[in-house]
């Protein structure tokens, strides 16, 4: 049986334990660490007493910021979903005093992340279906997020209006007040809600280095104000709208919807509620910019990406795909 203790720095890491993890003879392993916005990342080398080698990757969250949500992530939420796209996870421990860690299989030598890579149509059809998929294994499994929940939520958020309103000389506070009143009526309906990733940037999709597809999914990490269960279709507006320059998201926007909703297969959840929640999905995409303004150490810092996301919203606002 695997041990359930958490590992908490590199030291830890021991050829016993990945023996008792891996359930094969490990005779030694090299380590190299780094660290990341909100863990540590271990790059391991699992020799075998057999000869081979295991490459292995150890995400090492130590505190409480983040609660068991990326554990269960692997361990509980898509179990039975033979062809969820996840990254083989090998081991996984939650201690509340504690943190967690997550040993996965590492993919660095065949796949790349996305984020020095231009999307494209293959590549949004591979995230739609993919996330057809996941979100289909947890369709309006829980209910919708209660008035608690949607506060806690805004509150991150709203102090960013202000700065952004200072930083872009422009009136957003109607806007988003409109916004805001019709978030808390669509997401206090359970129908078509389903469990979110909630963060599909481009680090946190691998593909294979050759490929658009098969993708995997990374970094389940919310915070205790994020949304993890609420109207699907959110997960693939946040995959696209922020992060994709306008004129491909033109081009691919109402086919990678459509192919998400064909994916879901969901007869009962009708293409006029789809497009329906995808518009008001676009509409949540501001908040991604807005979050950056919440806070002084970024409204500057990273002014160079939110002010861009910020268009691009503002683009599938005004010029929405007259197809979708």
């Amino acid at each position: 049986m695997a041990p359930t203790t958490v590992i908490r720095s590199e030291d830890e890491v021991s050829a016993s334990w990945l023996s008792q993890v891996l359930a094969q003879s490990v005779e030694h392993v090299r380590i190299a660490s780094d660290n990341g916005n909100w863990s540590r990342q271990l790059t391991i080398e699992a020799h075998l007493m057999d000869g081979t080698m295991r490459a292995l990757r150890l995400k090492v969250c130590v505190g409480d910021t983040f609660g068991r949500s990326e554990v269960d992530y692997y361990t509980r939420d898509y179990v039975g979903l033979s062809d969820a796209p996840l990254v083989p996870c090998l081991d996984a421990q939650y201690d509340p005093a504690v943190g967690y860690h997550i040993l996965l299989t590492d993919l660095a030598a065949t796949h790349r992340d996305r984020r020095d890579a231009a999307p494209s149509l293959a590549y949004g059809i591979a995230v739609a279906e993919a996330l057809g998929r996941m979100h289909r294994h947890r369709w309006e499994s829980m209910p919708a997020p209660d008035g608690a929940a949607l506060d806690r939520y805004f509150d991150e958020i709203r102090p960013g209006l202000a700065a952004m309103e200072s930083a872009t000389g422009r009136t957003l506070r109607d806007r988003f007040e409109w916004y805001e009143q019709a978030f808390r009526l669509r997401w206090a309906k359970p129908r078509g809600m389903t469990l979110l990733h909630g963060d599909l940037n481009p680090t946190n999709v691998l593909t294979p280095k050759s490929a658009e597809t098969p993708v995997y999914f990374l970094d389940r990490q919310p915070f205790e104000w994020s949304l993890t269960y609420g109207v699907a279709v959110s997960d693939l507006a946040h995959f696209m709208i922020p992060w994709w320059p306008e004129q491909a998201r033109h081009e691919c926007e109402y086919t990678v919807l459509r192919r998400w909703y064909e994916s879901l297969g969901k007869v009962d959840y009708s293409w006029g509620e789809a497009r329906a929640d995808w518009r008001l999905s676009v509409e949540q995409c501001f908040d991604v910019p807005l979050e950056w303004c919440s806070k002084a150490a970024t409204l500057d810092s990273m002014r160079w990406l939110w002010e861009v996301q910020f268009a691009r919203v503002q683009n599938a606002l005004a010029r929405p795909n007259s197809d979708a």
